[in-house]
């Protein structure tokens, strides 16, 4: 009878017959890899490769479908870069498991930051306060006591710093739209080694001892934290753009339709007054 080799087998066997095609995945083995000679070449490699250098394999395959099963909308966006992470993590060893996306989680803490900075830089200009200002001062004072100890910035004075601001705004919305994208991107990139995690997981079964199956699911967990905060910065850039984009169309307003009619008409009082 032909033997089936299993996805983690690493028999030489040269007579086994070829993997199967078709049908569907089978959980891992994890039986003790063959030792390598001492004169092996590979001993001579300048550093680790990646175990599996085809898809082929029945392990990556394997993994590959349940990915395309579990996780549809990423296996379609994202393929082969789950593939070159299949290759990477497997078979899976605690070693792997216990450093799994740190390069990636430490990118993004350094991407967060100027996201914090850009939402702290908004609230610090108070937009909305210097238009209610402008508007305010504006109008004419009400009253014997409004007439007499109240005291109206200039006109120009107003447009000198709503001008400013609507150009710290314009520079503020350019500036967080090539943040919030990279930040995007990494979150993208955790959530598929999130996947990866998982899959592998699914496809070990009951073959994992109880050490690794625990430090997968920390670091699922961490990494799931950590695109979560992405996107919760994500979400909270956004509404700052829309305020801030909403702010310059006020400003605009301001200085190009309310500002020139205030001006006319003071010029116009001046007139009569002499």
């Amino acid at each position: 009878m032909t033997n089936t080799p299993k996805a983690f087998d690493f028999g030489d066997d040269e007579d086994a017959a070829p993997p199967p095609q078709g049908g569907p995945p089978k959980a891992l083995c994890f039986d003790d890899m063959p030792a390598v000679p001492a004169g092996s070449s590979v001993t001579a490699k300048p550093g680790p490769a990646p175990l599996f250098d085809s898809d082929d394999h029945p392990a990556v395959r394997d993994a590959l479908a349940f990915a395309r099963a579990d996780y549809p909308q990423l296996y379609a966006q994202a393929e082969q870069r789950l593939a070159a992470l299949f290759r990477r993590l497997l078979p899976v060893r605690l070693a792997l498991v216990t450093e799994w996306a740190e390069a990636p989680l430490r990118e993004q803490a350094a991407l967060l930051q100027p996201i914090t900075e850009l939402v702290l830089q908004f609230t610090r200009m108070a937009v909305p306060a210097q238009l209610d200002a402008a508007l305010e001062g504006v109008k004419a004072p009400e009253g014997m006591f409004g007439k007499l100890f109240r005291r109206q910035a200039p006109l120009a004075q107003h447009k000198a710093a709503l001008t400013a601001s609507r150009e710290s705004l314009i520079r503020l919305l350019a500036d967080s739209e090539g943040a919030t994208r990279n930040l995007e991107e990494s979150a993208q990139n955790l959530s598929l080694h999130a996947a990866t995690l998982a899959v592998v997981a699914k496809l070990a079964g009951g073959a994992m001892d109880a050490t690794l199956a625990d430090a997968i699911t920390q670091r699922r967990t961490l990494i799931q934290q950590a695109v979560r905060q992405a996107e919760l910065s994500i979400l909270q850039m956004g509404q700052v753009r829309r305020q801030a984009a909403d702010l310059i169309a006020q400003i605009s307003s301001f200085l190009t339709v309310t500002l020139p009619a205030l001006e006319m008409a003071q010029a116009r009082g001046m007139q009569q007054k002499y």
